[in-house]
């Protein structure tokens, strides 16, 4: 494998990774791991949202934190094409957002279109634009016995190490 090979794969995790961290940022509500896949000059348009990564941590934050008690983001397919120290991605994301009043669980595919730029080492979204390919709804139901998740620094994702709970069956 040459130099180049190698270079080529390790921007393509961390462009992966980058996007990847945008999700978990919101599902945890971390504004903190939001703005890390942004540039500080980053502009992303989001449906009615415009605006730069603080701005978006905090519309996206509110929005998940009115209306739903869980919500997952879940990237998909993934393509990206490298040119130098600017790439252009396309990410399929799947989506549950269960509502705090009991109303059920919305399910979607939005597909992230980004462009990224590789600065001080570090690759991040320089503009994304966000596009909402379907959206429909389901009755929400619960399976007994499992934990539910926090949307905070408090979930078990954020636990180093890792402990068990204590329950056994």
């Amino acid at each position: 494998m040459s130099d180049a090979d190698l270079r080529y794969l390790m921007d393509r995790q961390a462009i992966l990774d980058c996007i990847h961290r945008y999700c978990l940022g919101v599902d945890r509500h971390d504004t903190d791991m939001i703005m890390s896949a942004f540039h500080p000059d980053a502009i992303d348009e989001h449906g009615p949202f415009t605006g730069g990564p603080a701005a978006l941590a905090e519309w996206a934050n509110r929005f998940h934190g009115e209306q739903f008690v869980a919500h997952t983001h879940n990237i998909t397919s993934h393509g990206c094409e490298i040119d130098g120290d600017v790439a252009h991605a396309q990410s399929y994301c799947l989506y549950g957002l269960r509502r705090k009043d009991g109303g059920g669980v919305a399910l979607g595919c939005a597909r992230y279109v980004d462009r990224l730029e590789k600065r001080q080492g570090q690759w991040r979204i320089a503009l994304r634009r966000t596009f909402i390919e379907w959206r429909g709804d389901m009755p929400e139901h619960m399976p007994a016995g499992y934990p539910q998740g926090r949307q905070d620094r408090g979930d078990a994702a954020y636990q180093r190490p890792l402990q068990r709970t204590g329950q056994t069956s």
